[in-house]
């Protein structure tokens, strides 16, 4: 009798999981250890006084680390090499003792707000670490407005409500954006196919909207089909001018689902800010964003987070804002039973 030799053809991906699961190898690490650093993370705009976070690097091999308050730092703050400030430490509020310690302390300004076209520099002594510093220039705000709204039926009861914003790029420089959005909202608890009943009440919730950017070109370009799922995710809606350089834009952003109906009560209060951003930010946004979504695939290669602090690790950044609002429905009305929802 003629045997018969049978063949069998196992995927890639497979193999590399058999691979993975029939062994395992123990590398000890001999590279030099990492010096800690100071860690500055700091956002400048005009409408906060200046708030600076400071903490310290620590290796992976540190274990167990222990997060601690830098009660003793020196923070300073400079504008044209001109001593503006030294902040002040301020404690954390109190928390319960099963939360986590606070890895970040918080240096701020008594009087001071940062001003259009300055440069800043925030300087960060830690005894035992190496000074640290990093620097920002507040862009001036660019104006956005809502331009149109509009909402169309998609079915199954469901409305698709669209908002359009307007802006002007500025001509002759580069320029780097961050779309953000937040609303808050009524939802009637009750059947909207039975007439209103004042009994039941309207849900009012808060929300981030933000996603609603993820509809236009300039936020999310389009994909092919991303078979091995390599696009990374817009996270946090930034965007550059170079599509728009000089020219004025109206972004769109949809939103599926719902729509207030306001013979229920239903309302929806709108707010959409477009904040100009610097360069440094940007990239730090952005390289963050893509560490956050290959850190803990085994396959990929990791992204180091950008930083602009000398001698540490972090980001000085800047941001201006402007916004604009929508309101549909009122609220509150009275006689309308309202409840809290929280998510």
């Amino acid at each position: 009798m003629k045997m018969k030799k049978l063949i069998y053809h196992f995927p890639a991906a497979v193999l590399i999981l058999f691979a993975t699961l029939s062994c395992e190898t123990t590398i000890d690490y001999k590279g030099p250890e990492t010096e800690p650093k100071v860690v500055i993370y700091a956002l400048l705009n005009p409408d906060s006084l200046v708030s600076v976070s400071v903490s310290e690097s620590h290796s992976v091999f540190k274990v167990p680390y222990q997060p601690r308050q830098i009660t003793n730092a020196v923070v300073r703050l400079y504008s044209e090499e001109t001593l503006i400030e030294t902040l002040t430490y301020q404690a954390p509020e109190p928390a319960p003792d099963y939360f986590p310690p606070n890895p970040y302390s918080k240096y701020v300004s008594s009087t001071y707000r940062p001003e259009y076209g300055k440069t800043y520099r925030v300087e960060v002594e830690v005894p035992g670490l190496p000074r640290a510093h990093g620097e920002a220039k507040l862009p001036a705000p660019v104006t956005v407005e809502v331009s149109d709204t509009s909402s169309m039926d998609i079915g199954y009861g469901y409305r698709e409500l669209t908002v359009k914003l307007r802006f002007r790029d500025p001509a002759g420089e580069e320029n780097f954006y961050r779309i953000t959005a937040s609303s808050l909202v009524g939802i009637y608890s009750g059947d909207r196919f039975e007439p209103y009943n004042p009994e039941i009440a309207v849900g009012v919730q808060e929300a981030d909207i933000s996603y609603g950017a993820l509809s236009d070109p300039l936020i999310a370009p389009r994909q092919e089909d991303d078979f091995f799922d390599m696009s990374m995710p817009n996270k946090y809606f930034i965007f550059l001018d170079d599509l728009i350089p000089g020219k004025e834009y109206t972004m769109r952003l949809t939103y599926n689902g719902f729509y207030p109906d306001t013979d229920y009560y239903e309302f929806m209060f709108a707010w959409f800010r477009l904040s100009t951003i610097t360069r440094d930010l940007y990239l730090y946004l952005q390289s963050y964003s893509a560490h956050l979504q290959t850190r803990d695939n085994f396959l990929a290669e990791p992204v180091p987070v950008y930083t602009n602090v000398t001698n540490g690790l972090g980001v000085v950044g800047a941001m201006s804002t402007t916004g604009d609002f929508i309101n549909i429905g009122e609220y509150p009305v009275d006689g309308v039973l309202y409840e809290r929802w929280h998510y």
